[in-house]
């Protein structure tokens, strides 16, 4: 990686077409947000052909022995933009505001539901978080001000390096960070080849 002014260029991603992968035991993947609202969606949430798609990979990976593994903030994005897929559906025209709803007798079915799926996918995968003296917060902000990456996705690519994992994602943001992308997204496939 070469620096250029208060700005790194970084490494392209390598993607790996989910439909020919071979996952192997013990292999530990990192499985983005968009992955398990796929795996587990709100109610509102229409069906995506990727859907199936990624279903048959967690299976895959599980039956395989992979690893699933989960980070704290992927969870905690999980679990609100469940609640907001199902507010922006089903209760926008009720409760104009978020907050409203949030505090709405609505709510509880709602982040009910989303809490049992958060219990199902900490069932379903390894908690690993990063050590936070670990973290190259500082990094992430540099990227996120670049405009190369989202800085929760800055953080998700440090934690992919720092543990020697692949991250399964659907994000065709995920472009740059010199990680090993497992993915069914042919724009992202296409970019990152």
């Amino acid at each position: 990686m070469t620096r250029h002014g208060p700005w790194r260029v970084m490494m392209k991603n390598k993607a790996h077409d989910l439909n020919g992968y071979s996952f192997t035991f013990e292999e530990k993947i990192l499985i983005d947000t968009n992955i398990w609202i796929y795996l587990f969606p709100p109610p509102g949430n229409p069906r995506n052909n990727f859907a199936t798609t990624y279903s048959w990979a967690f299976l895959s990976m599980i039956r395989k022995g992979a690893i699933p593994v989960l980070d704290p903030s992927i969870l905690s994005e999980y679990i609100n933009r469940y609640c907001r897929i199902e507010w922006e559906v089903n209760f926008r025209s009720t409760y104009p505001k978020f907050k409203s709803f949030r505090k709405s007798p609505d709510f509880s079915t709602v982040v009910n539901a989303a809490s049992t799926f958060a219990a199902n996918i900490l069932a379903k995968s390894t908690l690993q978080p990063l050590e936070p003296g670990k973290l190259n917060l500082a990094q992430a902000i540099q990227d996120f001000r670049s405009g190369q990456l989202d800085f929760n996705d800055s953080i998700l690519v440090n934690i992919c390096k720092q543990l020697n994992m692949k991250l399964l994602t659907n994000d065709s943001d995920f472009l740059t960070g010199g990680i090993d992308i497992l993915t069914a997204n042919p724009k992202l496939l296409r970019l990152c080849s």
